[in-house]
């Protein structure tokens, strides 16, 4: 298995292996998309494309330091760990600067890995602030990669002073030979994981192990046919299958809120208009049948009742509320 195979993001491992090979390595880089995308696995890759022993600016996968890469044991390839609750705390990222000045053990350049930023919330600025310097002013030797779900969680002084690059969905395809070769999925469960991930690889993987995200698709697959129906009972057993499950009702609105951004899409682009939700026909009826102003309002109403759910609104409540605004 080659473990720096990496699917689709074409222009954006161009460009890396372009600076590396003419001698320009980014020293500072941020790697932005939503989850599932593949953005560790990015980081990896740059790391590895800078520390290959070939010096092509592409990981040989075959060097001792590709090798010790891809077993997560290179001593110059770091990242710091999450804290108790499951984010970084400042004292987790003070030693990475302390510890930046500090020549390789056995490369020729260390470099840190600081991945979903934006799980940090709380201390996310203050993280920034303590990385700034040694974004502003890296050793020769050093590189900071971090990543986040948007570029929205970097500070603007962090923005000015990196190289930002995007984490792109990779073709339908693409998605299917992935699952047939890394995951050994059968011929239908990869068609039908591919249909709900559509281009992002870690959803398809998530619809292939089960659980809150194909409970989600299947919820907001009912929802939207139910709204386009104008079938309130209907609306309201697609919701019930959340109820009690804060993270599911979640998961079935933002499912949902990105079918009704499709069809904004596709009423706007026409039928070249790619879409990334997890139920395209539907968003095409719902094209067909709502006004652009329409659309929008009901996709802000979800937005709405989907940061009410991260206040921890109740779900029976949220879901006779919601129900009886869509209808």
């Amino acid at each position: 298995m080659n473990n720096f195979r990496i699917y689709g993001n074409d222009s954006s491992k161009e460009l890396i292996t372009n600076m590396i090979s003419k001698g320009r390595e980014p020293h500072s880089l941020i790697i932005h998309g939503e989850k599932g995308l593949g953005k560790k696995k990015l980081a990896s890759w740059v790391a590895a494309a800078l520390l290959c022993e070939e010096g092509g600016g592409v990981p040989c996968g075959k060097c001792k330091s590709c090798r010790m890469i891809s077993e997560g044991a290179h001593p110059d390839v770091m990242s710091p760990k999450y804290g108790a609750k499951g984010n970084y705390m400042v004292d987790d990222i003070r030693p990475i600067v302390s510890d930046a000045v500090i020549a390789p053990t056995e490369s020729r350049m260390k470099v840190y890995i600081i991945p979903d930023l934006d799980r940090s919330v709380v201390t996310s600025v203050q993280i920034q602030n303590i990385l700034l310097k040694l974004i502003e002013e890296p050793p020769e030797h050093t590189a900071v990669i971090l990543t986040a779900s948007g570029r929205e969680t970097f500070l603007p002084t962090i923005l000015s002073r990196v190289i930002s690059i995007g984490a792109v969905p990779v073709t339908d395809a693409e998605s299917a030979e992935y699952l047939e070769i890394y995951e050994g999925a059968d011929p239908v469960s990869t068609a039908e994981a591919v249909s709900a991930g559509r281009g992002n690889i870690g959803r398809c993987i998530e619809y292939l192990n089960g659980g809150l995200f194909k409970n989600g698709v299947a919820a907001a697959r009912s929802l939207a046919r139910a709204f386009i129906s104008r079938n309130e009972y209907q609306m309201l057993l697609a919701l019930e299958q959340a109820e009690g499950s804060r993270p599911l009702l979640r998961e079935c609105l933002c499912l949902f809120s990105e079918i009704v951004r499709d069809s904004l899409r596709i009423k706007l682009e026409g039928e070249s208009a790619v879409t990334a939700g997890c139920d395209e026909d539907s968003a095409k009826h719902l094209s067909a049948s709502m006004t652009s102003e329409r659309a929008l309002s009901l996709y802000d109403t979800l937005c709405s009742y989907i940061t009410g759910i991260d206040s921890n609104s109740n779900t029976a409540l949220t879901i006779n509320s919601l129900c009886a605004q869509l209808c």
